[in-house]
């Protein structure tokens, strides 16, 4: 039978953070890299995020296939995972994904599978086939690259109304920044 696997988003985010090979995951990157792994299971997947929903178009983009999304404002992200493990009707149906060491307990307590975030992250891209092979799971650097070269600045300051050459020396260095 398929596991639930229930994700404390927040707390996977801080451990993408820390340990993941790719740079600045946020909720929007850590959903895509978590449907791609989910694709591979027979397993539901839901991440539980602290706080409230964002804007229907946010919230449109992060709805994908396999995973469910969840936010649990006026509660926690905590009580909303243990409200379920201890719904479940199957508690050892359920995977529980946290860092939380008390949810831990409780999910161990009701028999159900748990991994720490840090964990679950290795496990993410360790395994052949996964989520950092994946071409439309996008860094922030591939979106948006930390500096723009020289003549797209100049560009943009040309669309803007401005001279891009006004406070160059002759040696087309910017007096400022030496």
């Amino acid at each position: 039978m398929p596991k639930h696997v229930l994700i404390d988003g927040n707390n996977l985010l801080h451990a993408m953070h820390e340990h993941a090979p790719i740079p600045h995951v946020g909720r929007e990157t850590l959903v895509k890299i978590i449907e791609r792994w989910a694709s591979r299971t027979d397993d539901r997947v839901t991440i539980v995020f602290d706080g409230p929903t964002p804007p229907a178009g946010l919230a449109e983009q992060m709805a994908l296939g396999r995973v469910t999304v969840c936010y649990s404002a006026p509660h926690t992200a905590d009580d909303i995972i243990v409200a379920e493990i201890h719904s479940a009707p199957h508690p050892t149906h359920l995977h529980i994904v946290t860092s939380d060491k008390a949810i831990r307990s409780e999910a161990r307590h009701r028999r159900s599978q748990d991994t720490d975030s840090s964990s679950f992250v290795r496990d993410l891209f360790d395994k052949p086939g996964n989520a950092q092979e994946s071409s439309d799971v996008n860094s922030p650097t591939d979106e948006k690259p930390e500096t723009a070269s020289r003549k797209e600045s100049d560009e943009w300051m040309i669309t803007f109304g401005y001279d891009p050459n006004a406070n160059r020396s002759s040696d087309g260095l910017d007096p400022t920044s030496q």
